[in-house]
């Protein structure tokens, strides 16, 4: 086969990018305009078009304590109420502990939070409008406790996020 020379080479590949950049413009030119999902869905911050959640409310139920013993394991349970005049779906559950608290209710820093940890909720909770639902969170207790720990009680913090069901 006869070679072109190099000149022309470059002015041949230079003709075939500038065709398809041109056939790329003018398709991207006559492209209609996405359209919206049929659906769409909100999270409890709000998304425009959607009516904006009130927080669902989250109640620790359990009643007893869990025992501080090295490497026990206990349950939490909690009730996740929705104040909303729709149904939501729970993405999300956690508990952070505090510092403990004696029996009067003062902070004991020779015992730290870290003691006690719990298992976030992974599985996905509907709650249907002005309803509610119990769920169960696994707390775990360190296998070092130290004995400042002894008879304390463990603030825990709730969160989660929700949208509409």
């Amino acid at each position: 086969m006869r070679s072109l020379g190099p000149r022309l080479e470059i002015a041949v590949s230079l003709t075939i990018l500038m065709l398809g950049a041109a056939v790329v413009a003018a398709m991207h030119l006559t492209w209609p305009k996405p359209q919206p999902p049929a659906m769409a869905y909100s999270v409890s911050s709000g998304e425009s078009g959607m009516q904006q959640l009130k927080p669902f409310e989250i109640n620790d139920i359990s009643g007893a304590p869990v025992e501080l013993t090295p490497g026990a394991e206990g349950e939490r349970k909690v009730r996740l109420s929705n104040p909303n005049p729709v149904d939501i779906i729970v993405e999300s559950l956690s508990a952070v502990p505090g510092q403990p608290l004696d029996a009067t209710q003062q902070r004991v820093t020779a015992c730290p939070a870290g003691v006690l940890s719990v298992v976030p909720l992974t599985n996905i909770v509907e709650i249907p409008a002005g309803g509610a639902v119990e769920v169960t969170m696994k707390v775990q207790v360190s296998t070092d406790v130290p004995a400042a720990c002894a008879e304390l009680v463990f603030p825990l913090t709730y969160s989660g996020r929700a949208k509409h069901g």
